[in-house]
């Protein structure tokens, strides 16, 4: 048995979403009163109008770009846009389907369905000025610390060079820093961050391999990674595999089984081709090295400075990380 017309518009406005039907021109051919109230108007109000009235001029042409994309074989198509209200502006979300199409593939008519996701919009602007915020307070410290240890340092008994590694280290903070500002603080691709820090050294990136799976590193685990990378890269400059013409240098990783722990990633980094490592006690870097791992990141390293070169193994939860 068919159902009415009137039983399917009693449907249809029953519905808390949004509904419209429209033509590629924009002709609104069919509302609901959800879609009709926020307007101040009844869907009878609508029929014939343009949905361009109710969009936001800035942005008609991302919602044409996107609209486009409607094919026979891509029937739908997710648009985030504004929605000019009886109230004022709000953001919806609006799910269309393409519902006719010409010989061309290019569709004709096509039904929305829009969700109000205003207040999911208020709080990322939210969270992106406190982030814009930290980015700067972060920046100011550490040009902050950097001065306090110029002045601090520059008539003391300090050797310049030890004064060069300390800010050496405090750029590679601030390279960290960086890794996070730009993914707003959720996390960086362990591969473009290690080729930067190892950049950022000085080393000649061509003797320098990195290779491993597709990672993303959480944010806790950034900040400590770069400075143990960093530290591995100026003593491989200083004393080990590249500090001659020929050594190399291998980063590899791992991603491991999940455990009780979470899903484990084991890093290796392996010099070859250059001088026999020195024996003696580790200093400062050593011991940052091992502090940033076992301390920050809860895992384990070991490092065997061994005839062929330094090796330094990591291993550490990606889940404690974050």
């Amino acid at each position: 048995m068919p159902y009415s017309a009137k039983l399917l518009r009693e449907v249809l406005d029953a519905q808390l979403e949004m509904v419209c039907r429209f033509a590629r021109d924009g002709t609104i051919l069919f509302v609901n009163r959800a879609y009709a109230e926020p307007l101040g108007l009844i869907p009878e109000d609508l029929r014939g109008r343009s949905l361009w009235d109710f969009v936001t001029g800035d942005d008609r042409l991302h919602v044409e770009r996107e609209m486009a994309k409607l094919r026979p074989d891509n029937r739908l198509v997710m648009v985030e846009n504004r929605f000019e209200t009886e109230e004022g502006t709000r953001w919806t979300l609006w799910r269309n389907v393409g519902l006719v199409f010409d010989e061309a593939g290019n569709w004709l008519e096509a039904q929305s369905i829009g969700f109000d996701v205003t207040e999911r919009k208020r709080l990322e602007q939210q969270r992106e000025l406190l982030i814009a915020e930290l980015n700067h307070r972060v920046r100011n410290t550490l040009m902050v610390v950097q001065g306090i240890a110029w002045q601090t340092f520059k008539s003391a008994d300090v050797r310049a060079d030890r004064l060069e590694v300390f800010n050496a280290r405090l750029h590679a903070l601030a390279a960290a820093h960086g890794a996070l500002s730009r993914s707003n603080w959720t996390g960086a691709d362990l591969a473009g961050l290690a080729e930067q820090v190892i950049a950022a050294s000085g080393a000649e990136t061509e003797r320098v391999a990195v290779e491993g799976p597709e990672v993303m590193l959480p944010p806790g685990a950034v900040v400590a990674l770069v400075l143990v990378l960093h530290e591995l890269a100026t003593n491989a400059i200083k004393y080990g595999a590249l500090s001659n013409g020929s050594g190399r240098v291998v980063l590899g990783w791992e991603i491991g089984d999940d455990t009780p722990e979470g899903r484990r990633i084991t890093l290796e980094w392996r010099e070859s081709g250059g001088p026999a490592p020195a024996a003696g006690k580790g200093g400062f870097g050593t011991r940052l090295i091992t502090t940033s791992i076992r301390h920050q990141l809860g895992g384990e390293v070991t490092l065997d400075p061994a005839a062929e070169g330094m090796r330094c193994q990591m291993a550490f939860a990606l889940s404690a990380a974050a």
